[in-house]
């Protein structure tokens, strides 16, 4: 019989962390799921640790195949999975032991419900520490509550709500994604199923855990501020077609935020690159759009001390900074 649901996990260099990932899942207080990973590499580690776990439950199944980016593994996994309920699992992430029985719970008992996400709270790659505010909280997730609809001015407003989201097989938009969409996938699911006519809903429970990796596809101000372009441009599409006054001026104040961290992190990735010229630029915009505290500080660092803000952003990117001070990543 088809399980109740299936996990979707597209797997590349994560052999370190995937079985702590794969027990998590296995932790749950619902136990009918399948965990569907895709080696997405291959990796002959990774293949090794998944098939030890998958001996010992029948409920794990792996695929092998060629690397073809996130988009391509995790259409590889639905493409496999039997489960009435779908969910992107990062190889990385964790969940809470009753992710499925709360998230599962809604979608049972409301069937004009097309998917529901929650919060999740933060734990530092390098330490294994939590850090200070959930993803919700920290990335400024729109939230809607479990009896209140997301719309697509909420999300154009603010970032997407958790990607580990359980949402109806029928409805499973990855179905023509594109691979450039990578570093925003999650984002455009959620828009794709709130102008696709579904109805989206977010607990506001921390039933998920966000690994803050420093080899994130979101990590270091090269890969922020190709995420805030990519960003942009997709909201600016789907606003396109689907909006409509209330959406379009909601685009418009947004732009003007997006501007502004582009002026923030661009200043920080010309300084990595040895451009001073274009980080003052960069600052420069940041100022002009929003003058607080945050901008004062970067742009003294950006004309004061270039060549310190260089080296921080560095030790950020590689993992140097947290494995000398701890203090410095997770905020202890």
């Amino acid at each position: 019989m088809a399980p109740r649901f299936s996990f979707l996990t597209t797997a590349h260099r994560t052999e370190h962390v995937i079985g702590a990932t794969v027990r998590s899942v296995q932790a749950q207080t619902d136990p009918d799921w399948e965990l569907v990973v895709v080696d997405n590499g291959p990796s002959d580690r990774m293949a090794r640790t998944v098939r030890r776990l998958a001996a010992a439950d029948p409920r794990i199944r792996l695929l092998r195949r060629e690397n073809d980016g996130v988009v391509g593994g995790i259409r590889a996994a639905a493409g496999a999975a039997r489960g009435r309920y779908l969910a992107q699992l990062n190889s990385d992430d964790l969940l809470h032991p009753r992710w499925a029985e709360r998230l599962g719970g809604v979608l049972d008992a409301r069937p004009e419900v097309t998917a529901v996400s929650c919060d999740a709270w933060r734990f530092d790659d390098v330490t294994g520490l939590p850090l200070p505010g959930s993803y919700d909280e920290v990335w400024g997730a729109a939230r809607s509550g479990p009896d209140t609809a997301l719309t697509l001015a909420d999300l154009v407003e603010r970032m997407c709500p958790y990607y580990t989201a359980a949402v109806r097989r029928e409805a499973w938009p990855f179905t023509g994604l594109h691979q450039r969409d990578a570093v925003v996938t999650d984002m455009v699911v959620f828009l794709r199923l709130v102008t696709g006519g579904g109805t989206v809903v977010s607990l506001p429970e921390r039933l998920a855990g966000y690994r803050e990796a420093s080899s994130s596809l979101s990590r270091g101000p090269h890969a922020e501020l190709a995420v805030e372009r990519a960003r942009a441009r997709v909201l600016a599409a789907f606003v396109e077609r689907h909006g409509g006054p209330a959406e379009k001026a909601a685009l418009d104040r947004e732009r003007e935020r997006s501007r502004y961290r582009q002026g923030v992190v661009g200043s920080r990735s010309a300084l990595l690159d040895g451009d001073r010229a274009g980080a003052r630029r960069a600052i420069r915009e940041a100022l002009r759009l929003r003058r607080d505290r945050r901008t004062l500080a970067v742009a003294a660092g950006v004309h004061l001390a270039p060549a310190i803000v260089g080296r921080l952003d560095r030790g950020y990117r590689d993992g140097t900074l947290a494995r000398r001070f701890p203090a410095a990543v997770t905020g202890r």
